[in-house]
């Protein structure tokens, strides 16, 4: 037996571990009655072998290893005809919920957009279950401690979108306009803006390793503020 100071530890260090807890993975509703049925089987099939894989890429790459065993709050994943106004990708959206029990989210597959839209629909889930393994970590929406351009950084960066945005964005102006495209990191998520949050996400990776944007990660989601964690981990002044 240990002593009774290292059973303490022992529990405390199994208490504290992600693992130790009960853990959701995510469920997918088959109770669909719109307009598309005849795509609706193959868009369910596909999005049952998606969903795995999109959450272990981005928990891998998030530095979250925990959500390789599901979440730690409900994650339901549904499918309707048509989406709310103003929302970020009408492909795929996370909408936030909550319920008796508590926080929830659904990760909800716009079958009027994904049957008609040639937008790669991979590469927005990956995008959408990027948002989901965030809020999931904070126990909310994500932007109550990860700035809006640290969250659409990244969710570009494991999607794969972020270079085909960039080349976007820049055959739009000649050479001598490049500097039009810039836009304030702290400023809204415009469409504009988006290759400007990748950009700076990608720079971190370059230049600071992954283990510094994970930290980066790790320290947003404890309550640190944006200038703490750049500084922690990257050994870097903000300003510098």
């Amino acid at each position: 037996m240990f002593p009774r100071r290292h059973q303490t530890l022992v529990f405390l260090l199994f208490a504290l571990s992600p693992c130790a807890w009960a853990r959701y993975p995510a469920a997918l509703v088959k109770d669909y009655s719109g307009r598309h049925q005849d795509e609706f089987a193959t868009q369910f099939d596909r999005v049952r072998l998606l969903v795995n894989q999109a959450q272990l890429e981005a928990s891998s790459r998030l530095g979250l290893m925990q959500y390789r065993e599901g979440f730690q709050y409900p994650m339901i994943i549904r499918f309707e005809d048509g989406a709310p106004t103003g929302i970020e990708n009408m492909v795929a959206y996370v909408r936030l919920e909550q319920s008796n029990a508590g926080f929830m989210q659904e990760l909800v597959v716009n079958m009027d957009a994904s049957t008609t839209n040639p937008i790669d629909f991979d590469r927005v889930f990956y995008h959408e279950m990027t948002h989901a393994v965030l809020n999931d970590a904070i126990g909310g929406e994500a932007s109550a401690k990860v700035p809006a351009w640290v969250q659409e950084g990244l969710a570009q960066y494991i999607s794969g979108e972020g270079p085909d945005r960039v080349k976007e964005f820049a055959q739009t102006v000649k050479k001598f306009q490049a500097q039009s495209l810039l836009s304030d990191l702290d400023g809204p998520p415009t469409a504009r803006a988006y290759p400007q949050f990748y950009l700076a996400i990608q720079y971190l990776y370059d230049k600071h390793s992954v283990n510094a944007v994970q930290a980066l990660v790790r320290n947003l989601i404890l309550g640190k503020s944006i200038i703490d964690a750049v500084e922690d981990s990257t050994g870097l002044s903000w300003v510098k």
